[in-house]
């Protein structure tokens, strides 16, 4: 996946877990890249939070 801040830079990284709160919101704990922040958890928005595939490139 790739994560955009708010900032509007873009970070690399990997989603290691989903959870949906009682209002119903999904939740991603994100992992990004060595060197990069720690696992933190986002609210689920496809517009900065892009899901890229893992094969079939």
């Amino acid at each position: 996946m790739e994560v955009q801040y708010p900032d509007g830079t873009w970070e690399v990284g990997r989603i290691s877990a989903w959870w949906t709160d009682d209002a119903g919101e999904l939740w991603c704990r994100l992992r990004t890249l060595p060197g990069g922040t720690g696992p933190q958890w986002h609210r689920y928005d496809p517009d900065a939070i892009r899901l890229l595939p893992s094969t079939g490139i």
